[in-house]
């Protein structure tokens, strides 16, 4: 296939950062997940060097950053298939994930929701099914609710995996209520940065993809609705990963709320 030339620009082209992240997680001599399709994407779409400030200065971190994070989610993803009769998943801000191809064989249905420029993109690498999904549509075009299966909403998950913090505040809590509203009982698996990481990402304005949703802890998540079931600290997990002159630094920073807090994954009800 000869390489894609992508029109991506602003918060979709950011889908980049974990596409490389995965393909460059499967060169590990035992990765934690086996990912071929991101290492053949990353050279179909090729990768934007403008990213590099984002991405290349972080180097054997963002990598490991990128495996930890999209292993967590297969994990949550996972659990919810085997224990429900009629798992439904839907990502939101899909990007180029390839999860619905390591983990979603025995879904119901499987949807990948993103702007129409991604699922253009998407369209020209992946294969739609009936079993497996493009939505083309904003998350903030509520529309988009009347394309799932018409499943009890406990069978639903819901993955924001890199999403919302490109949302502000109001937004993301008018998207929960409308969520809440139309799926209770339903599963949303999110990532949220905290405020004590804000300085960090200012960088991704740079690219015209400001993050713009922060919080100060899961105490802000039940405040908007959620019932918070599960939360870890990104630097929590899988520390077995990191070199050897990180892991006790990591885990002396972790038991302080302030560096705990600032990148979480959290599983909530809606």
């Amino acid at each position: 296939m000869p390489k894609i030339v992508n029109e991506l620009t602003g918060v979709p082209r950011t889908l980049l950062l974990p596409l490389r992240g995965r393909a460059e997680a499967q060169a590990h001599p035992y990765p934690l997940f086996q990912d071929p399709l991101s290492v053949e994407w990353l050279k179909l779409v090729g990768w934007d060097t403008e990213l590099d400030p984002l991405y290349g200065k972080a180097g054997e971190a963002s990598t490991i950053v990128a495996a930890i994070r999209t292993y967590h989610h297969d994990q949550i993803a996972s659990s919810h298939i085997a224990n429900h009769s009629h798992p439904v998943v839907v990502e939101l801000g899909a990007g180029l994930s390839s999860r619905f191809h390591r983990v979603g064989q025995n879904t119901y249905r499987w949807l990948e929701l993103d702007l129409p420029v991604v699922t253009k993109l998407r369209s020209k690498l992946d294969t739609e099914t009936q079993q497996h999904q493009f939505i083309s549509a904003s998350v903030m075009d509520f529309d988009w609710m009347d394309t799932l299966p018409k499943v009890s909403p406990e069978n639903i998950l819901f993955i924001a995996e890199g999403l919302l913090m490109y949302l502000d505040i109001n937004e993301v809590q008018k998207l929960i209520s409308v969520m809440r509203s139309r799926f209770p009982g339903a599963t949303l698996d999110m990532e949220v940065i905290g405020n004590s990481a804000k300085q960090l990402y200012t960088i991704f304005d740079q690219i015209g993809a400001p993050l713009k949703w922060f919080i100060n802890d899961e105490e802000d998540l039940t405040a908007m609705g959620l019932q918070v079931v599960n939360s870890w600290s990104m630097y929590q997990l899988y520390q077995e990963r990191w070199p050897w002159y990180w892991k006790s630094l990591l885990k002396f920073l972790t038991q302080f709320p302030y560096f705990r807090n600032s990148y979480l994954i959290v599983e909530t009800k809606l």
